[in-house]
């Protein structure tokens, strides 16, 4: 074993609560190893020192006693009796209350304080509520009366009077309206009967250089039965993208997008980059997103399908074209 491992025997070996086995291992290490031995002396004093002690008195009537020895303690303390004699009630002397004299007085001079001091602290807020000779005056005739209303205005002057012979030479003028070629315009009265219009079946005395025989009912000039403007029948050109020399198109009808609703509570703005594709008289008829928001698409798409340009003429002929429109999106 090892010495620790002895050294938590000695107290076992000390009461005699070992086997034989480990009591003889423990004889063998004590007389080996003088601090183990002094430790189990010094167990061994500690067992006897009870037993060498003197036995306290026991008196049936000590605690009942007690009181009246500390109270004689006290007296003969008074007398002038030996410290030695006193030695019991220096021990307690922290155990008595001594009530003070002037407690009862302090309890009388509380609330007088209480209510004086509450006296006070009222005269410090009354006092300057009471004085009213700094107040400014105030002149109560200035303060409700109002300045009088201006006077009314003079009543206009009598219209005169029209003679029979002006009114007589006055006529009525038929307003006419402008009327531009090519433009409808609404009419300014209604007409009680609508004019028939006679259509005359006889073409041009001699025809148009490039017509037809025997004309065409609708027909342009240059065009053949059947055909289409700027083409021949069966005939589709591809469109032209709007690069380099080819300018992109003449915007005519422009229709602003709607902003979506999401969009604008979410607080998403921005430029949306479309691709357009219009026809030979100028109408969009295709949109291909280059650059996408996509809360934003959408709304883009369907206003540039709305959208119309001015048809794209090359050679005198018009072809559909492809570029690029941007649409911005901005909050307000």
């Amino acid at each position: 074993m090892r010495h620790r491992k002895f050294q938590e025997l000695i107290g076992a070996y000390a009461d005699g609560e070992l086997r034989e086995t480990d009591r003889s291992r423990v004889e063998k290490h004590l007389q080996a190893c003088p601090a183990c031995r002094r430790d189990l002396d010094f167990i061994r004093d500690l067992d006897r020192l009870p037993k060498t002690s003197p036995a306290v008195p026991r008196e049936a009537d000590y605690w009942a006693s007690f009181s009246g020895r500390v109270r004689a303690g006290i007296d003969r303390r008074q007398a002038g009796a030996p410290a030695s004699r006193v030695a019991e009630v220096e021990m307690f002397k922290d155990s008595f209350y001594h009530p003070e004299s002037r407690a009862r007085t302090r309890a009388a001079i509380f609330p007088l304080s209480l209510a004086a001091h509450a006296a006070i602290l009222l005269l410090l807020i009354v006092l300057p509520l009471m004085r009213t000779g700094d107040l400014p005056t105030v002149e109560v005739y200035s303060a409700f009366l109002a300045p009088p209303p201006p006077p009314p205005p003079p009543p206009p002057p009598p219209a005169k009077k029209k003679s029979a012979a002006a009114s007589a030479r006055i006529k009525r003028v038929q307003a006419t309206a402008q009327v531009e070629p090519g433009r409808l315009v609404a009419p300014v009265e209604i007409p009680e009967q609508i004019a028939e219009e006679t259509l005359s079946d006889i073409g041009v005395e001699g025809g148009v250089e490039g017509g037809v025989e025997g004309g065409v009912v609708g027909g342009v000039l240059g065009g053949v039965v059947g055909g289409v403007l700027g083409g021949v029948v069966g005939e589709m050109e591809a469109p032209v993208r709007a690069i380099g020399d080819v300018k992109p198109p003449k915007l005519v009808k422009e229709v602003a997008p709607l902003y979506p609703e999401i969009a604008r509570q979410a607080r998403v703005e921005g430029i949306v980059i479309v691709e357009a594709t219009t026809d030979v008289y100028g109408r969009v008829i295709g949109v291909k997103v280059l650059r996408s928001i996509p809360l934003l698409d959408q709304a883009a798409i369907d206003a540039v399908r709305q959208w119309v340009y001015e048809p794209m003429v090359i050679n005198g002929r018009p072809r559909p074209v492809i570029f690029t429109v941007t649409v911005r999106f901005q909050l307000k």
